[in-house]
């Protein structure tokens, strides 16, 4: 199979033509270009050029832009039973436009029956009535410009299927972000509390183990003022316990010592005799 080279330019109004910057991809082949776009240009013509090969050129020139308009297909797709008996609705978020200029069309069926798709409506949801108990249920939805601003030939891709059955909803690959979202919050809200009640038993047992330490200016004052002074009786010290260290002897006076003075010798016959010097 022969590999032949395409290229893409475009032009507003009467500008000078101009290659794709940026060329969208598909299993790994270029399928339309992304070109950036300035509000005042929105309403003027477009031409275009296409390039095969190298020897062959499409030209095709748009003069209302506003027919080729192609939104993002609407997100967070929810479905829940109504107030109504045997009445399901399904809601969505749609596109950041003006409510009154997007169209939508809820495409449902019953278990794997034929597609019903709904009339277009221009609020962000539908419902469905009556529907069969125990039966499974499959939702999706689709969006395009209406023509109070500017009708567009095309419709928007349609949105990740949700479905439902027994008044249960069934998580598509959009929901889960919500569910998960609010699971986080509420955790979130848990750990702050158990947190809170931790700080609060924490100080409260510092407070009853590690007591500040007491003034003791007080207690001093009435030691100087009312005991005089006297420790004993501001202590306050049991009576047994007092007389336990209360002295059971009498002392007698004391005994003076003195230390022997010299000594001179006298000779005798019999000998030497002491005789105190006076």
């Amino acid at each position: 199979m022969q590999h032949i080279n395409y290229t893409f330019s475009s032009a507003f109004s009467w500008d000078s033509f101009s290659e794709c910057p940026e060329y969208l991809q598909e299993q790994g082949q270029s399928v339309g270009c992304k070109i950036p776009l300035d509000a005042t240009q929105r309403f003027q013509p477009f031409r275009t050029k296409l390039y095969v090969g190298g020897y062959q050129t499409i030209c095709k020139n748009y003069t209302d832009l506003k027919q080729r308009v192609k939104l993002n297909p609407p997100s967070i797709l929810s479905v829940n039973s109504s107030a109504r008996e045997g009445e399901v609705c399904v809601r969505w978020i749609g596109s950041k436009i003006k409510k009154n200029c997007v169209n939508y069309t809820v495409a449902y069926r019953k278990a794997s029956g034929p597609w019903k798709i709904s009339i277009p409506v221009m609020s962000s949801s539908y419902c469905v009535s009556p529907v069969a108990s125990g039966v499974l249920y499959t939702f999706q939805v689709r969006s395009s410009m209406s023509d109070m601003c500017g009708a567009s030939d095309f419709w928007s891709d349609w949105s990740d299927p949700v479905q439902w059955s027994n008044n249960k909803d069934v998580m598509t690959a959009e929901q889960p972000q919500v569910y998960w979202h609010v699971l986080g919050s509420v955790l979130g809200v848990i750990v702050l509390i158990c947190l809170s009640l931790l700080l609060y038993y924490s100080e409260r047992i510092r407070v009853v183990f590690v007591p500040v330490v007491p003034d003791p200016s007080k207690s001093l004052q009435d030691l100087f003022k009312k005991y005089n002074g006297n420790v004993e009786s501001w202590v306050y010290i049991n009576r047994e316990l007092k007389d336990a260290f209360e002295t059971d002897f009498t002392e007698s006076p004391p005994c003076v010592v003195c230390e022997a003075g010299p000594t001179f010798e006298t000779k005798t016959e019999d000998g030497p005799v002491e005789q105190p010097v006076s």
